[in-house]
């Protein structure tokens, strides 16, 4: 990987890429990408792009891409950013019309918010709530309880 070192840009549009390989994302250096126009055939982005930090224009235009991956939210000195002609779900096309800092910012509240979410810890019951007021196991039977 030391031949992608000094890496500045890379344009690889037009070929019927299906993916984009990970190795690629060793390339910090990568100042622009166009991965456009591999159309039908690509469908997703590596999910280590955010390891490109120094990333300031990115090109996926005319592809199948759908969903971002979470670290897109690392590239923050992206300036340009083309996704039209994508079925984006995730951001949502709105967003991604705002322009490149919108969508690393849309990115990176939706990481936050699902780290939050799985932080969110139930309540959990006590022997003597599970014992003596079992409400789980009660059923009402022609309106009697059964327990």
């Amino acid at each position: 990987m030391s031949s992608l070192a000094n890496l500045k840009e890379m344009d690889v549009s037009f070929n019927e890429l299906e993916s984009v390989p990970e190795s690629l994302c060793f390339a910090t250096t990568l100042v622009k990408l166009n991965v456009g126009n591999n159309f039908a055939d690509m469908v997703s982005l590596p999910r280590s792009i955010g390891n490109l930090e120094m990333l300031e224009e990115l090109d996926i235009s005319n592809n199948q891409i759908r969903v971002l991956p979470e670290s897109f939210r690392m590239l923050t000195k992206l300036r340009v950013f083309r996704a039209h002609e994508n079925p984006l779900q995730v951001p949502p096309r709105d967003i991604a019309e705002k322009g490149p800092q919108a969508v690393v910012q849309y990115m990176n509240d939706l990481v936050e918010m699902r780290n939050e979410k799985s932080l969110v810890v139930k309540p959990k019951k006590s022997w003597v709530q599970m014992c003596f007021f079992p409400k789980s196991n009660k059923r009402k039977h022609n309106s009697m309880e059964i327990v």
